[in-house]
Order: C-alpha cells, then structure tokens, then sequence
C-alpha cells in the first residue's frame, strides 16, 4: 500500500513540476467531444425498415479559427451526423470534409456562432531535420494526453515519453519515430492529443496496447504527419477539386522493399570475405548500406532503373522547383547507415524531390536519381470518394515504403 501511494505522490510531484495545471488550463476549450451517429443495420434479416442508430465517441481538437476540427478518421467516415460538443457547452452540427485512412486523419467542419472565438491548438508540426534524432521530442520526456474517455470531458492522463520508435499505425503504414507513450487511453480517447508540457501537441493518439499486461502502453502518431495531411485535405475542400483526386493527400514512396536485416552490410550477420567479393563492395563501404529485397513492379524506384539485389549506399535529396527547373539540396550527400534513415527521408519528402542514390550493383557503383512519387494506395477519402485497389495489394504494399 505504501508503495502505491509513493508511486501516487511521485506521479503528482511529475505533474507539477512541468506545470500540468497549466497545460490543461490552457487546453481545455481546444479538445472537443464528437458523437458520430449512424445507421446499425440488422444483419440477420437484412431488414431496412429495423435500423437503429449508433451513436459513437470520439476527441477532436480545433485546428483553425474558422472550425475546422482534426480527429482519427476510423469513426468519422460512415457517419450521417455528427455533433461537436466543448466543455464550455457551446455544441454544432459537424460537416465531414475529408479523411485519409493510411495516417488516420479525419476533418470534419463546424461553424461556430460570431460570439464564440475558437482556440486552435498550438501544434509541434514542423517537419525535423533529416539528421536522426533532431526530433521535437525525446524519450522520457512528460506528457499529457486530455480528452472524453467514457464520454467525460476534460478527463486528463499523464505519463512520459517511453520509447521513440519506427512502427506500423493501425492501418500498417510505416511510420518513422512513433512515440510510445504511458498515459492510459480510455474509450472515447481515440485520437486524442498528446501535449508537452508548453501545451503543443506533439503527436495524436494511434493505437492501444491491450492484454498481457499491455494496457498502458499507447502509440502515437507525429503531429507532422498529421498536421501535413489536414493541411491538403483543407486545401482540397476549399479549392473544391474532384473527390477522387489522386493528388488530395501527399504520400510519398518510392517503392523499395529492404532485406529485412540490411542496417549495413554487417546486418547479414556474415562478415566474411566471401561475402565481400559477392557484392564486389569496397571495404570503406562494409558497414553502411542497405541491400534492396524487391522493387515494386510499378513504383517510382524501378521505373528509374533501381533492380532486386541493389545495395543503396548514399543518398542526396533535392527538390526540383516546378516553374523555374532550378534543383535545390534538401538533404546533402550521406551515406545510407539504417532503413529507418531512408524512411525518414522518405516520409517527409514534397512532390518534386528527387532522390539521387549512390548504387552498388555487381561490384559497380554508379549513381541513380528517383522522382520521388504518390504511393498507390493513397486512399485520401473525401466523400464518395473509393479505390480500385484490392486487399491483396494493400496487404502487399505495406511491405514497401
């Protein structure tokens, strides 16, 4: 008894000293209660006339004055109402803008009454150098996630940063430096915000662990990410362009699929000469590099001449401006040490970034240049929006980044 009520005293002393009271004072008329109603169809007997509504929640958070609200796109996509409540009492009806279904971002749009200022949240949404480890964030660092689990409002969890790590969202995308994170997620947290202790969302609640005593650890997406995907889908409702725009959100990829131990050669745990004189590769090269599994028939790398079996060994990014044809370097010359480097690179590349690798094949270097491109299975759903593609392929194409 007397060490769960130490660990209670330390867990307040935490939250104090990095001025919780204040984050959340601060917050509280920024994260938002939205009940998503729809129709629950009786499957048994297929009988239209016997549907009831199911109503859902879920947390958003104010994104712009205007009334645009960010919350995890899973539960907002079948609604045929939705209703945005604040703590304050103020409630709307919400619009369904737009969602993307890889990085679970959904937009939905209220209009809120002339009297009622929003507060947008304050969002750490830059995108971090290509050097690994310039984060906005770091491991141990204290946390807050706030939002309405069980439909309470303002309910407030606290914890730290656990781990920092690359790993698959709930839709098995790929994300680079995913912050794991202790706070206790609860129903009706889903998507919620995690905020540092100067009150700027960090990330946005992804996946929860569950079982096996799991529970309290929860993964949470970049609010990079995030904050770039809400971004074009906003883009895309107030400029009106068509629903099945294969352009509304940017998703990068080139289409490469590296040997699962390739962190440098010394990832083939065979450091041997035979090995050496396989690849033909110099010594000053043994320890950097990843060796590519597959290229994925149709994507930006093997259309640009990367093969199976390439060991990728340096890489220079530059952005090719679309008007004037002027190349500026986003990322100088470096040599390729982890995977997790390269998808880094990758995850935050722009429309027009151009990837040149330093190539071994056969004993040969030489240099490759990739346009980066739009990943296929970049399902941004706006309304009536669909996608062609099948199960397989997604299944598939989660392998690839």
């Amino acid at each position: 008894m007397a060490v769960i009520f130490a660990a209670l005293l330390a867990g307040q002393a935490l939250a104090q000293d990095y001025g919780a009271i204040d984050v959340v004072d601060e917050v509280r008329n920024s994260v938002v209660s939205i009940d998503i109603n729809s129709l629950a169809v009786n499957y048994a007997t297929l009988d239209m006339s016997t549907q009831s509504l199911l109503t859902r929640q879920i947390t958003g958070v104010v994104y712009t004055e205007n009334g645009y609200i960010l919350t995890d796109s899973n539960s907002i996509d079948d609604g045929i109402y939705i209703n945005v409540r604040f703590e304050d009492g103020h409630e709307y009806e919400g619009e369904f803008i737009g969602a993307d279904l890889q990085y679970g971002v959904g937009v939905i749009k209220i209009d809120p009454d002339p009297d009622h200022d929003l507060k947008p949240i304050k969002m750490r949404g830059e995108l971090y150098n290509s050097d690994i480890g310039s984060l906005p964030y770091e491991q141990g660092e204290p946390v807050l996630a706030i939002g309405y689990s069980g439909g309470y409002g303002g309910t407030v969890t606290s914890g730290i940063i656990s781990a920092i790590r690359t790993f698959r969202n709930s839709r098995k995308i790929l994300i680079p430096n995913m912050i794991q994170a202790d706070c206790p997620i609860n129903v009706g947290n889903e998507g919620c915000p995690l905020f540092n202790d100067k009150g700027e969302v960090i990330a946005f609640h992804d996946i929860q662990g569950g079982g096996g005593g799991l529970q309290r650890i929860s993964f949470f997406s970049p609010a990079w990410i995030i904050k770039r995907v809400a971004d074009e889908i906003i883009a895309n409702h107030e400029s009106e362009r068509p629903a099945n725009s294969e352009d509304v959100v940017w998703h990068p990829w080139l289409g490469i699929q590296p040997y699962a131990g390739s962190q440098g050669a010394s990832g083939l745990r065979a450091q041997s000469d035979d090995l050496k004189m396989f690849f033909g590769m110099p010594d000053q090269y043994w320890d950097v590099g990843i060796l590519l599994n597959d290229v994925w028939r149709e994507g930006p790398a093997a259309e640009y001449g990367l093969r199976r079996m390439d060991w990728l060994m340096t890489v220079t990014v530059v952005n090719q401006d679309a008007n004037t044809g002027e190349d500026t370097v986003k990322t100088p010359y470096q040599l390729i040490k982890t995977v997790q480097q390269l998808e880094v690179l990758v995850s935050t590349a722009e429309r027009g970034d151009i990837f040149i690798f330093g190539v071994l094949r056969n004993g040969n270097m030489f240099d490759v240049e990739v346009t980066i491109g739009q990943h296929p299975a970049a399902t941004a759903y706006l309304p009536d929006a669909s996608s062609d593609l099948t199960r397989s392929d997604l299944a598939r194409m989660t392998e690839y980044f």
